[in-house]
């Protein structure tokens, strides 16, 4: 928890003060000895709340826990708060909830939960917090929680059941070039169950060159700034590599890139094209290939349904250029 002086903030204990005062004036005009006392004791309480929210500062400590670094888009995340030097004070701790809200957390800590409903890279800063007296009198700001690199990785989309790519159907049964008998080792997305369910023996599908030969998706971000449209491409461009992935592979030419990476199964290389997917740069032509079979997102063509309205960013969460993770 940040420990620079801050200023308490008065809240509504500034008209309980003026009020406090204005009775004691008014005890004392008309001679009035309960009234007097009756001031003198809303004044004792203030000023004891005061003091809590005072010595709070300087004893209770709050650290933060982030559930995980790499989330997947619009899955609420966990941030836990631990809270120390409570004790018997009549003091707690206010977290900033996405809403604009302050939720308490408990004498010993508590949990958030939020969700980036959008793909990129940011930096999770320190979490605004504010110490409180339990009366809702004083309250000091404060903060918790180192800076931390965060990656949303995009939502894949379910590509159209009519994309077709050198022989392969990303959501049917593919064929990619035909079956052939099974060779022990080749990966279980390559395995062709049918034909097992038949009831012949164990056969994989055949692709023509190995890598060579896999489908190719190109995604193109040229012509649009960074926005919902580069999501989409990044969207669509995740449902497509991983049904790809998930019957035999494929290969992907994202913006910038000088030759296809290979992703053979969604075991491998899924994982490491999925963060670059998270962090597509907008405004980026494909680098053209000679292969019309290609499968190509482009964020330029997204469809008018790809423009939703965004939330806004969870407090402390500052979208970043590049991924450091």
């Amino acid at each position: 928890m940040s420990a620079r002086p801050v200023p308490l903030a008065l809240g509504p204990a500034l008209p309980g003060c003026a009020s406090a005062v204005a009775l004691g004036l008014g005890a004392a005009a008309l001679g009035s000895v309960a009234l007097f006392a009756v001031a003198l004791g809303a004044l004792a309480v203030l000023a004891g709340a005061w003091l809590a929210v005072r010595i709070g500062a300087r004893r209770v400590r709050v650290t933060r826990r982030v559930a995980r670094r790499g989330l997947l888009e619009g899955r609420p995340v966990d941030v836990t708060f631990a809270v120390r030097g409570v004790g018997m004070l009549p003091v707690h701790v206010e977290a900033l909830a996405p809403d604009g809200r302050w939720r308490a957390l408990g004498p010993r800590g508590g949990a958030t939960s939020w969700a980036l409903d959008r793909p990129g890279a940011y930096v999770l800063g320190a979490s605004p917090l504010r110490l409180r007296d339990d009366l809702g009198l004083f309250s000091r700001p404060v903060a918790a929680g180192a800076a931390e690199a965060l990656l949303s990785l995009p939502e894949p989309l379910a590509p159209p059941r009519t994309a077709r790519t050198g022989g392969a159907d990303p959501v049917g049964d593919p064929e990619p070039d035909g079956l052939r008998a099974y060779v022990p080792g080749t990966p279980v997305g390559r395995i062709h169950w049918r034909s097992a369910a038949r009831g012949g023996d164990l056969q994989e599908r055949a692709f023509v060159t190995a890598r060579q030969g896999l489908p190719l998706v190109v995604v193109d971000t040229a012509g649009v700034e960074d926005g919902p449209a580069v999501d989409w491409a990044a969207r669509a461009a995740a449902g497509h590599v991983l049904a790809l992935a998930r019957t035999g592979g494929c290969r992907v030419l994202l913006p910038g890139d000088r030759a296809p990476t290979a992703v053979e199964d969604a075991a491998g290389g899924w994982a490491a094209l999925h963060r670059r997917l998270a962090a597509l740069a907008p405004g980026q032509p494909a680098r053209p290939l000679d292969e019309p079979a290609a499968v190509v997102v482009r964020a330029a063509a997204a469809p008018e349904e790809a423009w939703r309205d965004r939330t806004p960013l969870p407090p402390g969460v500052v979208p970043v250029a590049e991924w450091s993770g």
